[in-house]
């Protein structure tokens, strides 16, 4: 990483660069730390008390509540987070599926009549899901989306 000198930081401080050079400088600061301390370094404390002019005496006190309020608000949605909102679809989606697959098998129907200990039944049960899920039903589904996703590309190939 290109680091700016000392010498370089004082002449951006005083205002002596051009803008494209102000500006690359100002994006290195950001992502730089010892560029960053570098920088702070220039200042001096008639720096400090020239600066002091410019700022009404309760600047660091709204400074300081505004970042406090700002820190508050980040951490509070940070518990709110998006994460958790797709999180909790995902499990109710995953939740539909199984019971939809044990409705087709007719494992509630099952449950329900109360034979749970009929090895007849549990055969039929199995045979029923082989009957009504199809197995490589997911290979078919890849294959057939991949032959039109296939089309799609060509569609868009042949237009350009």
């Amino acid at each position: 990483m290109l680091h700016y000198s000392r010498r370089e930081w004082l002449l951006y401080k005083d205002g002596f660069l051009l803008e494209k050079t102000r500006r690359a400088m100002e994006d290195h600061l950001r992502i730089c730390e010892a560029c960053l301390d570098n920088y702070l370094s220039t200042f001096e404390p008639r720096d400090e008390v020239a600066a002091s002019g410019f700022l009404p005496p309760d600047f660091p006190v709204r400074v300081t509540g505004r970042v406090t309020e700002m820190c508050a608000r980040r951490k509070n949605w940070s518990r709110l987070d998006c994460n958790w909102v797709a999180k909790t679809i995902q499990y109710y989606t995953i939740a539909a599926a199984i019971t939809l697959l044990l409705l087709a098998g007719g494992w509630f129907d099952f449950l329900a009549s109360g034979a749970i200990h009929s090895q007849v039944r549990v055969a039929t049960l199995a045979e029923t899901v082989d009957q009504k899920i199809p197995f490589g039903w997911s290979e078919r589904l890849v294959e057939n989306a991949s032959g039109r996703l296939a089309m799609i590309i060509k569609i868009k190939e042949g237009t350009k």
